[in-house]
């Protein structure tokens, strides 16, 4: 994608690793200064390193308002902003230990709330937030109740939030399986077999990549046509 983001401040919430981090390489070339926060010190020292100063690092639980409202103070303009961050649990309903659902809506609902609440007032009219959400919003999965929940829930925040935020637009990309950090946990060779086995299920088969998805985060980020939008990029998984 030939796209122009020169002069621009981009926000990323999640962004040294994953989906997050490929989207940050990519608004880096296309010219922007990037924001970026993580909860780890070792991922931002190794983003900075390899970014120099085109990024500037912030050492953040988005999931903690008080953290949140720090980090805005070192931010005075912000033009987009998106939220990759996602710290997930996949197992039966019953098992689910709070800790773990907290984990999960601290991260991926709770913190887009804040990012928006403390830096929208920031953001230029012509400006963008993009959420991530995901398939299980739309495709039920066994031990995948939390997780589909709050998927859901940033789909519907982001078309109420179009509205009362315009002009600023605000856009959700629903990915399906990534080959991604999000599977870590996994020993190297079953980590290969899963996905293997998951995209062999898919039109497209195989499962995403997280350029694949990073290039449609940057899309919604430029098109300024596109708000409301759920943009479901998932290798076919729920046609």
């Amino acid at each position: 994608m030939n796209v122009s983001l020169q002069d621009k401040s981009v926000v990323i919430a999640g962004g040294t690793s994953g989906i997050g981090l490929a989207l940050a390489r990519k608004a880096v070339v296309a010219g922007a200064k990037v924001h970026i926060i993580g909860r780890s010190t070792e991922r931002l020292a190794l983003v900075q390193a390899a970014f120099g100063s085109d990024v500037v690092t912030h050492c953040a639980d988005i999931g903690i308002e008080g953290e949140v409202e720090a980090v805005s103070r070192q931010i005075p303009r912000v033009d987009h902003l998106v939220t990759t961050a996602a710290a997930l649990a996949f197992k039966p309903f019953v098992e689910l230990r709070n800790v773990e659902i907290n984990l999960m809506l601290n991260s991926k609902f709770w913190g887009p709330i804040y990012l928006v609440r403390h830096l929208s007032s920031r953001m230029s009219k012509d400006g963008s937030i993009t959420f991530f959400s995901g398939l299980a919003a739309y495709k039920a999965t066994s031990g995948g109740s939390i997780v589909a929940a709050v998927n859901g829930g940033l789909d519907g925040l982001a078309r109420t939030l179009a509205l009362e935020l315009a002009p600023i637009r605000v856009n959700v990309v629903s990915p399906g399986v990534v080959d991604s950090s999000t599977w870590d946990f996994l020993p190297e060779d079953v980590r290969e077999g899963v996905l293997n086995g998951i995209g062999s299920t898919l039109p497209v088969g195989r499962v995403g990549r997280s350029d694949e998805l990073a290039e449609a985060g940057l899309f919604l980020m430029t098109n300024g046509f596109a708000t409301g939008t759920i943009l479901q990029v998932d290798g076919g998984a729920n046609a």
